[in-house]
């Protein structure tokens, strides 16, 4: 096995039923000019021949890349599924874990000053890349912020053209799990992403524990990569039902577990108007499945209330 050294990068990426976006996220991966990184590929119990496929083409050499497949078994959420392969980078011995989603795009520089910021910047445990809407220079994330009395999150640059303002080095709230770089210390002195929040926000609350043990998070305009918004949960304009119920729910235990008190009861007020301002949105706006949507958003509130957490039920 190859000796690992502090060059080394460890790629997870998660994949769940996605062979034609997860393909062209590795065949963008053939081309950094960061050379020193190994791809972890976890599969999250896909229904379809997607893992099988991916492991025949690179048996077949249509990928120009040193990869580990790794099969869960079971769909452990967002923070389940990248867990499983840092955890497997780590025990190998790598210092840097990348975890990037399946539906995106790398530029060829992408990796390189995510490495050099992260090596360079005293206290630095987690950078991240500027993500552009996939085809486009439209900005999706250039830095995140939190409202640490609402749990309310926000892309910094949003929807944005292309703008020299959003071209400096700076440091933020959080980096998005889209294209997020950290390092080994992290793991020793905080742990793994919690995974009980199954989808949204276990990022967000890692990045703000993070925060909280002392080290400083970046946002690294020169790395650059495209991202195919929302894909796996039916796009920004076609948003899947659950998508409410995880963001009323996990918003509000991200403030109760990270926050003081006083601030988890603005944000449990908080949750109730965000609650009815979103049932009003379903009530006025043309969405389809609109019974599920509601169910999904009372289900939501309930389990806010109650800590239940994990994945949501099937409506």
């Amino acid at each position: 096995m190859k000796q690992i050294s502090d060059k080394d990068v460890a790629v997870i990426i998660l994949n769940w039923n996605a062979y034609m976006d997860t393909f062209e996220c590795l065949k963008s991966l053939e081309h950094l000019t960061y050379t020193h990184f190994h791809i972890f590929l976890v599969d999250n119990d896909s229904k379809d021949d997607s893992f099988k496929k991916l492991q025949q083409d690179y048996e077949k050499g249509k990928f120009n890349l040193s990869i580990t497949f790794i099969q869960t078994a079971a769909n452990l959420g967002f923070a389940g599924g990248n867990n499983v392969g840092i955890k497997a980078a780590y025990n190998r011995g790598y210092q840097y874990f990348w975890l990037l989603n399946n539906d995106t795009v790398v530029d060829s520089n992408a990796l390189t000053p995510l490495v050099d910021a992260i090596k360079n910047y005293e206290g630095v445990g987690i950078v991240g890349s500027k993500i552009y809407y996939y085809g486009t220079k439209k900005i999706w994330f250039a830095g995140g912020k939190v409202n640490k009395w609402t749990g309310k999150t926000k892309h910094i640059g949003y929807r944005e053209e292309f703008s020299k303002k959003h071209n400096n080095t700076i440091e933020v709230d959080y980096i998005t799990g889209c294209s997020l770089l950290f390092r080994k210390e992290l793991i020793n002195q905080l742990g793994y992403m919690s995974e009980d929040y199954f989808l949204y926000y276990e990022e967000t609350e890692y990045n703000l524990k993070t925060k909280m043990g002392g080290w400083k998070i970046l946002f690294i305009p020169e790395s650059i990569v495209y991202h195919k918004v929302s894909n796996s949960s039916g796009g920004e304009e076609n948003i899947a039902p659950y998508y409410d119920y995880y963001d009323l729910r996990n918003s509000f235990i991200l403030i109760k577990r990270t926050q003081s008190n006083l601030k988890t009861i603005v944000c449990l007020f908080y949750l109730f108007v965000k609650f009815f301002k979103k049932l009003i949105k379903i009530l006025i706006k043309r969405h389809k499945n609109k019974k599920v949507r509601i169910r999904y958003l009372f289900l939501g509130l309930k389990d806010a209330l109650s800590e239940k957490m994990g994945k949501h039920i099937d409506i």
